[in-house]
């Protein structure tokens, strides 16, 4: 599960500072990820900033977070030229914190010290704001696993990006932030990868046994429903139906009155059509190599 969170904490003096000062937008900072670092006791760290990252991995990872940050850059740029930022418009004003903990204990410690809230036991990462500073918490999805952990950073941030451009106000269901975050790993990965090879390989299987678009979001099955949302968001953000992501976004925002809106609301108010969906996505699938 994946949650959109502003806070307003008391985390360090600079970001009382920037968040007094009107004039200046708040701004990732190191000493703020490292404040933030140290409410979870972690233990020892190593920080690497890049043009668009402030990544925090353990100190144990430190030879690794270079490269890290790079991949990281590479999904960032994927997302965003998706969903439609450009140069002129980012996501958020400065960088985007990242926190890569790979022990579980660790990570439910930053969700409850830091962003206030009781972690449910799908949890595996989320994306929000500290006074106006964007981060992201990636934790393992095995116990005390540094490289999935890792792998749920990359998966992660193209959810990120997506949620910042629906809004705060705006609600995204889970399989729409996690289906186009394992689509934009695939797609950064490429075709000539063997794990993204198989994963399409398996798509292409449970393509051919879906028989209604409720399955896409209603479906129970632990393994394949995760890649048949992933393939489903690749086509509405990649595919033929590309110009709509934005509207389809859209479609999810409130209805007067706070009720959430339904994926079959989202789709007809983009124009995709749910009832058209399950059709359209299957020859593309099955068509695909």
């Amino acid at each position: 599960m994946r949650f959109l969170t502003t806070l307003v904490l008391g985390i360090c003096v600079s970001c009382m500072v920037l968040a007094q000062d009107t004039a200046k937008k708040p701004e990732a900072t190191k000493e703020i990820a490292k404040s933030i670092w140290d409410k979870v006791n972690a233990g020892p760290f190593s920080v690497f900033e890049s043009n668009k990252i402030i990544l925090m991995v353990p100190k144990t990872a430190e030879s690794k977070a270079k490269d890290i940050t790079s991949n990281l850059e590479k999904y960032y740029d994927n997302a965003a030229k998706s969903v439609g930022y450009k140069e002129d418009n980012a996501p958020w004003h400065g960088k985007l914190m990242v926190f890569i903990i790979p022990e579980r204990e660790q990570f439910v410690a930053f969700v409850r010290r830091v962003e206030k809230r009781s972690p449910n036991s799908d949890d595996h990462g989320s994306f929000g704001f500290l006074e106006g500073v964007p981060y992201m918490a990636s934790g393992p999805t095995k116990p005390k696993d540094f490289s999935s952990s890792e792998l749920q950073a990359y998966k992660e941030i193209g959810g990120a990006l997506l949620r910042s451009k629906a809004g705060e106000k705006t609600p995204l269901p889970d399989w729409v932030v996690d289906g186009f975050g394992r689509a934009v790993h695939w797609r950064v990965q490429g075709g000539n990868n063997k794990s993204v090879q198989n994963d399409r390989k398996k798509v292409q299987i449970i393509a051919r046994k879906v028989s209604s678009v409720g399955d896409i979001w209603n479906g129970s099955d632990a393994d394949a429903t995760p890649l048949l949302q992933a393939s489903v968001m690749e086509f509405i953000a990649f595919g033929p139906q590309s110009s709509k992501l934005a509207d389809f976004l859209k479609g999810f925002v409130p209805e007067e009155n706070g009720d959430a809106k339904s994926a079959e609301q989202a789709l007809d108010s983009s124009g995709i059509v749910a009832k058209n969906l399950l059709g359209a996505w299957k020859v593309w699938v099955l068509s695909s190599k």
